[in-house]
C-alpha cells in the first residue's frame, strides 16, 4: 500500500489543529465537519475549538492526503490511508457525507511489553501466564474486543512471547504491529485502483509458502478466517489473530461466521469444530472509563452441535474465573 505524508505534513491544511497534531497524548483526532472537532486523550473524548477549520480547508486536506496514493476524493469519496509515521487516516467526502469528515488515528509512541501491561493493570498476571503456556505448547490465541479497545497493543505484547529463533509471518490490512524480530516477513493487503487488489485471504494462503513457524493476522474480518483455521490446524501452532466481538464467547461464533463467508465454506458444525481445534485461548479486551484492559479469558473446550453451545472455561493459570460455562451461539450473517 502506498503511503501519504506524515501527520506533521497535515498542519498547513488543518489550521487550528497544530497543537493537537503534535501532542503525543492525543491518540485520535475526529473531524466531523467544519469547526467540529473531537479528540481522544487518555481514553476519553473531548471537544476541541477549531473555528478556523472551514470546509475549504478540509477539502484541501483530503486532496493532500489522497494525492500520494494516486487518488482523487471527487472520484473516490471513501478513502483509508496510512501516513509515513504509521498513523491512519479515514476520509469521507461528499456525496458520501454532508461535509468532509476526517479521522486521524495516531501511531502509538511506544510498544508495551506483556510485563508493562501487567504493571499498568491492563493484563492480569495469571492471564499472562496462561497465554505464555498456551503459546509454549504451540496452541493458538484469539484476541477479541471492540474498536479502540487495545487489541493491537495486546497482540504486540503476545508476539514477544514467541520463541526468538522461530519464523513469524505477519499479515495485516495496514502495517500497525511492531515486531522486533530478524526472522519475520510482513505482508500488507490493499492496493490502489490501478493495481491488482491484494486481499487478506490471498496473503493468508500465500503465507504458507514462506515456511512460517507462527502466523500472525492483524485482524480477521471475512472469508480469510476459513484459510486461517486450515493453517492453524495443519502444523502452525503458537499463532495469533484478533477479531471484533462483544465478548470472549461471541468471538468464537464470529470467527466461525467469518469463515462461513468463504465461497468454499464447510458446513457450520464442521467449521465450529475447526474453531475448537484451532483456537485454545480467547482473550477479550475492553475499554471503560479511559482504561483498556483484558476483561475475560476463556479456554476453548469444545462445541456441542446438538445444543449449539461452545464449551468454555477459565484457563488453568486464571483460577479466579468461573469454570464450566457455556454459551449458545447460532450461525448468523456477519458484516465485517
Amino acid at each position: 500500500m502506498k503511503r501519504a505524508s506524515g501527520v506533521g505534513h497535515l498542519t498547513p491544511f488543518l489550521p487550528g489543529l497544530e497543537r493537537l497534531l503534535g501532542d503525543p497524548e492525543v491518540s485520535e483526532i475526529m473531524i466531523n465537519g467544519p469547526g467540529n472537532v473531537w479528540v481522544e486523550r487518555g481514553g476519553r473524548l473531548e471537544p476541541y475549538e477549531a473555528p478556523n477549520l472551514t470546509a475549504a480547508w478540509l477539502h484541501r486536506a483530503a486532496i493532500h492526503i489522497a494525492r500520494p496514493l494516486g487518488l482523487d476524493p471527487a472520484a473516490r469519496p471513501i478513502l483509508d490511508a496510512r501516513l509515513d509515521d504509521g498513523s491512519r487516516v479515514a476520509i469521507c467526502t461528499p456525496p458520501a457525507a454532508p461535509e468532509v469528515a476526517i479521522t486521524i488515528r495516531r501511531f502509538g509512541g511506544r510498544a508495551f511489553s506483556a510485563e508493562d501491561l501487567v504493571r499498568l493493570g491492563s493484563l492480569p498476571e495469571d492471564i499472562l501466564e496462561a497465554a505464555r503456556n498456551t503459546l509454549a505448547s504451540r496452541q493458538n490465541i484469539l484476541v477479541s474486543g471492540g474498536t479502540g479497545s487495545g487489541k493491537t497493543t495486546l497482540l504486540n505484547a503476545l508476539i514477544e512471547l514467541l520463541p526468538e529463533g522461530e519464523r513469524i509471518v505477519a499479515i495485516e490490512d495496514t502495517l500497525e504491529l511492531r515486531i522486533d524480530r530478524a526472522n519475520c516477513v510482513r505482508f500488507e493487503a490493499g492496493a490502489t485502483p490501478s493495481e491488482t487488489p491484494v486481499e487478506i485471504r490471498d496473503l493468508v494462503r500465500h503465507a504458507l509458502r514462506h515456511r512460517p513457524d507462527h502466523i500472525v493476522v492483524g485482524e480477521v474480518r471475512g472469508g480469510e478466517a476459513a484459510d486461517l483455521l486450515q493453517a492453524l490446524n495443519t502444523g502452525h501452532g503458537g499463532s495469533l489473530t484478533t477479531i471484533h466481538a462483544n465478548n470472549a464467547r461471541s468471538a468464537l461464533s464470529r470467527l466461525a461466521s467469518c469463515a462461513m463467508q468463504a465461497g468454499d465454506a464447510l458446513p457450520w458444525e464442521v467449521t465450529c469444530r475447526g474453531v475448537v481445534d484451532g483456537i485454545a485461548l480467547v482473550l477479550h479486551v475492553a475499554r471503560r472509563g479511559g482504561r483498556r484492559f483484558v476483561e475475560d479469558a476463556l479456554e476453548v473446550g469444545g462445541y456441542d452441535a446438538a445444543t449449539g453451545h461452545w464449551i468454555t472455561g477459565p484457563p488453568e493459570a486464571a483460577p479466579g474465573l468461573s469454570r464450566g460455562e457455556e454459551a449458545t451461539h447460532q450461525p448468523k450473517e456477519v458484516n465485517p
